[in-house]
């Protein structure tokens, strides 16, 4: 066959095409990757949603799915997988693969918390080694009295009636065990012991009402176990005393949010940044407020954001996302 009888073929309605156009219209009826993607962009938003929703197993199962739509899109596309379009799909593949790994790493942590929080025999034994410290640096110390004797013949250990010690060792005795109590009460918000957290916060606050640590644990506590409004109390207090009470401040901010108060939470949000301009945490929050109050509107959050990290704020990853920032 001539070469004229092959381009005679290819002729429509008085117009030759040769093979490379006909190439050149197959390639233009491909998708677009932003087309391919659509499917695999839900599913890891949904994974997104449900991670934030506290749902981990969910939120693995969609990641996963997401991976198995970007495979079967390269698969149905050898000749683009290598190239320079497809980029979009490698990126998100392996971010896939990064968050599965990260989300399993975070639920075995919270396994062994969870542990903890039904075994708090190691709290204890800190507890006690602390409380033997204490006893060794003081001069109070039990007489045993070794008196009438058992039917068995063995001695009774008779302990003399205690002396409780008066003045400057009284004192000093009382705001020891004050210590001890708030570093127990730290100890058992590191296990999400809220309730009784708040409880030796309380025990502490009837030896020490005005004691700052104390009721600042008792308002995390409460923060925590979902009960804003009594934890505003408790801090609408703590600023009373001290309007420039950065952490009452920050946890005020998170707690005004949580009952959706978001004018007042950007107000104590502002106080927080006059009264310590370089603590980053001002920043970042303020950027979750802002986007929180309009999400389609980054401009204004992402400067809150990049000044936070430019003073040393640690980076947030779920925000760079929602700001649209690329991750390095």
């Amino acid at each position: 066959m001539s070469v004229l009888s092959v381009l005679l073929i290819f002729c429509v309605a008085g117009v030759c095409v040769s093979p490379l156009d006909v190439s050149a219209k197959e390639k233009e009826k491909e998708p677009k990757v932003s087309e391919l993607l659509r499917d695999a962009n839900e599913m890891m938003a949904e994974a997104q949603a449900a991670y934030v929703d506290g749902k981990t197993t969910e939120a693995i199962e969609h990641y996963r799915k997401a991976l198995d739509e970007i495979s079967r899109v390269e698969r149905e596309n050898p000749r683009r997988q290598a190239t320079s379009e497809f980029a979009p799909l490698r990126f998100r593949k392996a971010l896939c693969e990064t968050e599965i790994d990260r989300i399993m790493l975070e639920s075995a942590n919270a396994s062994a918390r969870t542990v903890a929080v039904t075994d708090t025999s190691a709290l204890e034994a800190k507890r006690l080694e602390r409380k033997r410290a204490a006893e060794t640096n003081s001069t109070q110390t039990a007489t045993v009295k070794l008196g009438a004797k058992q039917v068995d013949g063995s001695p009774v250990a008779d302990v003399a009636p205690k002396v409780e010690p008066s003045g400057a060792a009284g004192a000093e005795a009382k705001v020891s065990d004050i210590r001890d109590d708030l570093e127990l009460a730290k100890d058992m918000l590191t296990v999400d012991r809220f309730e009784d957290v708040e409880r030796v916060a309380l025990k502490v606050l009837k030896q020490e009402p005005e004691n700052r640590e104390a009721r600042f644990l008792m308002a995390l506590a409460r923060v925590q176990q979902g009960r804003h409004v009594d934890a505003a109390v408790v801090l609408d207090d703590l600023l009373a005393d001290n309007p420039e009470d950065e952490p009452a401040l920050l946890l005020a901010a998170g707690v005004y949010v949580a009952a959706g108060n978001l004018a007042k939470a950007m107000v104590v949000l502002d106080r927080v940044m006059k009264v310590n301009p370089k603590r980053p945490e001002g920043y970042s929050n303020m950027a979750w407020l802002l986007l929180e109050m309009n999400p389609a509107k980054t401009d204004e959050p992402e400067l809150y954001y990049r000044q936070s990290v430019k003073l040393g704020g640690a980076r947030d990853r779920d925000l760079e996302r929602r700001l649209g920032i690329k991750t390095e």
